[in-house]
């Protein structure tokens, strides 16, 4: 007895079979404790794959300002005496030393412009300065120093001669806070030549008072 042989299916033969494909595991991230010891703003950057380079320069700070210089001056006396108002604005720089509790010291950039009264004259006065910050990480408290350039639109003031347009600018300063972003400051400001126009010029000490607001 020839028994019935059973078709078999095409359609199951042609049935294609699903390809389980693997996932790929996420890149480890790599934590670099040199950027960390710089600043952990820019560790934070890199552990969430976005660029450094964008928080390279941040603004920290705006203020407006008033200076009042008498004639004393550091390494010698002033002829006349002198008013500034100016603005300014603070950048934090990518160099920075802070520890967990957000306190430590980094580097920033100033930047100012106003204008220079003394003797009857005006001046338009502007400078880029350096400096090194101590206090909080959020520049809530900071005491700063630094030394920059200076332009000057004139050097002569009644009997008072600065020597020539280019300065250099010496300064220190001391912040506070007074109410949610804004605060208060002092700061030390010297205009000098440094003898680069000779032994016959004089410079000029401001003692300014600022009021910032922090961003």
């Amino acid at each position: 007895m020839i028994g019935t042989v059973p078709a078999s299916s095409h359609a199951d033969e042609a049935t294609p079979q699903p390809v389980h494909k693997e996932s790929p595991s996420p890149s480890p991230v790599v934590n670099n404790p040199g950027i960390s010891a710089a600043d952990p703003d820019i560790q934070a950057a890199a552990e969430s794959g976005k660029n450094p380079g964008g928080i390279r320069s941040k603004l920290l700070n705006i203020s407006f300002r008033g200076r009042f210089s008498g004639l004393d001056v550091l390494g010698g006396t002033a002829t006349e005496e002198f008013q500034e108002f100016d603005a300014a604005a603070q950048f934090r720089l990518p160099w920075g030393w802070y520890s967990r509790s957000c306190w430590g010291g980094g580097l920033r950039l100033m930047a100012s412009g106003g204008v220079l009264y003394g003797a009857g004259e005006t001046a338009l006065a502007v400078s880029l300065i350096p400096l090194l910050a101590f206090g909080s990480k959020d520049g809530r408290f900071s005491l700063d120093m630094g030394a920059g350039p200076a332009l000057l639109s004139r050097h002569r003031f009644g009997e008072q001669d600065y020597g020539g347009y280019f300065q250099f600018a010496l300064t220190a300063g001391l912040s506070v806070p007074v109410f949610r972003g804004f605060g208060v400051g002092y700061r030390f400001l010297h205009y000098s030549d440094a003898a680069l126009y000779g032994h016959d010029t004089t410079g000029a000490d401001f003692h300014m008072l600022e009021i910032h607001y922090r961003f």
